[in-house]
């Protein structure tokens, strides 16, 4: 069997698993970065909002509490699954999804916001022109403004010689924006985070992420350098950089 196409429906159903998902409390990013939105006038109360590659849903449940309805929507029907499981737990019952591209995806309906965040759903002018075709009011965008690795990421990539491209999502929005002449907020997120894990959780981390750039890593040694992350709680602290950018804009 061939190697899974990086980016189609069945590499994402591949990483859903190990994939981050929605967890409770407010220390964590998606946390952080509905709290600047919030304080620069973003307000999902009572509205209708889409969820433009959403993912595993860890935006959209908190998206949910708050809005009147969330529809998410993304080409993984393993990560909407995990999406459904975590909003049934939260006992909310106010998302719908729908599983497609968004080059592919097609509603009659419209929303008062629409949200996409770090997703390689919108690539193309294409994509960001149907972010604004699809909502009746503001759209609300988090992209990368470059790499966002861990540290145990930075020095496995080191250790392989990893080349990995830039990130520049967030230039060429804005590119973009002006280019249209709209108005935007930008919004930087800058910052160090470090989250406790299981070893079971930051290795499979690793393994998919080296995999992605075409290396297989070495059992004996991946084993002994975790070792240096490990606290005396038995968990492993895994820190990141954060550089991003939330950019918000109105329709009109």
């Amino acid at each position: 069997m061939g190697a899974v196409k990086k980016g189609g429906r069945e590499y994402w159903n591949s990483r859903a698993q190990d994939y981050p998902r929605y967890k409770e409390g407010e220390d964590g990013l998606e946390a952080w970065v509905l709290r600047l939105a919030h304080e620069h006038g973003v307000d999902f109360k009572g509205k209708s909002v889409l969820d433009v590659g959403c993912g595993s849903g860890k935006f959209t449940i908190r998206i949910a509490r708050e809005a009147a309805s969330v529809l998410g929507t993304d080409i993984s029907d393993e990560m909407l699954r995990i999406l459904k499981e975590d909003a049934e737990a939260q006992g909310l019952a106010n998302i719908e999804c729908v599983c497609a591209g968004w080059d592919a995806f097609a509603s009659e309906q419209k929303f008062d916001s629409v949200f996409a965040s770090m997703t390689p759903a919108v690539t193309s002018d294409e994509n960001r022109q149907k972010l604004m075709d699809y909502t009746l009011d503001e759209v609300v965008y988090v992209g990368f403004d470059e790499h966002m690795f861990t540290d145990v990421l930075r020095g496995l990539f080191d250790h392989y010689k990893v080349q990995t491209k830039s990130h520049n999502d967030v230039t060429n929005m804005r590119a973009w924006l002006d280019a249209q002449g709209l108005s935007y907020t930008a919004v930087p997120v800058r910052g160090t985070r470090t989250a406790l894990k299981s070893r079971a959780d930051v290795q499979a981390a690793c393994v998919a992420s080296l995999q992605d750039h075409g290396v297989t890593p070495d059992a004996a040694f991946l084993e002994t350098y975790l070792e240096a992350f490990r606290q005396p709680s038995g968990q492993y602290a895994e820190s990141t950089d954060y550089n991003l950018e939330i950019l918000i804009w109105k329709k009109s």
